[in-house]
């Protein structure tokens, strides 16, 4: 073979080894890839609840208290003036009081039968005979009392000389603690009257009669105070 024949074939073989070459790097895989992820999936959320307000139990309703009974016998008394007009000249010689189941009671002794009067009405203040004092007396109202008779020691009886019923102003009864009377005053007496102050735990119905006592020989003024 001549020098240039070799020369060609020389040159094939070099361009067939390129060939190759470049179809070996072609196949060949990238150089590099990236690595695969997982996502994984977003945690569950339990939905946000408001806290239960705390329950509250209302109180249990009181109790009324019981009523209080309601006496018959004082259902149909008054607060106003009571008044008998007749005049005893035998004296008035005793005042006592006695608590009651439904009202505190006043009662006024005249020593002899005949019929004695009375004028009885709540004042603003009971005023001394016969000075004209004032005559304070506890409790949220003052009750005059007039009995139509003469106190002991002013009458003209001549019954039991030298005693007195009290003193103007003197205490004849003390009840603190009764449901209505607080006390009983002597205001005086004057002509033929005798004026006591009592004194009550408010302005109380009341009611006045008189009647008479041990065998008809005494004569009793009574004054019931309503509780």
């Amino acid at each position: 073979m001549t020098p240039r024949g070799r020369a060609v074939l020389v040159a094939l073989a070099c361009g067939l080894a390129i060939a190759g070459c470049g179809s070996d790097r072609a196949a060949a895989p990238p150089a590099s890839t990236s690595p695969s992820v997982s996502v994984l999936p977003a945690p569950a959320t339990t939905p946000a609840t408001t806290p239960a307000a705390p329950t509250t139990s209302a109180p249990p309703a009181a109790t009324p208290p019981p009523a209080k009974p309601v006496c018959p016998e004082t259902a149909g008394w008054r607060t106003d003036e009571r008044a008998a007009d007749p005049v005893s000249r035998d004296a008035l010689y005793l005042v006592r009081a006695g608590r009651h189941a439904c009202f505190d009671r006043m009662v006024f002794d005249v020593n002899g039968p005949a019929a004695a009067g009375f004028a009885v009405r709540y004042v603003p203040v009971v005023i001394t005979d016969p000075k004209g004092d004032p005559l304070p007396v506890p409790g949220g109202a003052a009750l005059q009392i007039v009995v139509r008779a003469p106190a002991l020691g002013t009458d003209s009886s001549g019954h039991q000389p030298g005693r007195v019923l009290a003193a103007v102003g003197d205490t004849l009864t003390s009840t603190p603690d009764w449901p209505s009377l607080r006390a009983v005053r002597f205001a005086g007496s004057l002509e033929g009257l005798s004026t006591f102050a009592a004194g009550v735990r408010a302005k109380l119905p009341f009611r006045v009669f008189t009647q008479l006592g041990p065998q008809d020989q005494v004569r009793r003024v009574i004054v019931d105070i309503a509780h």
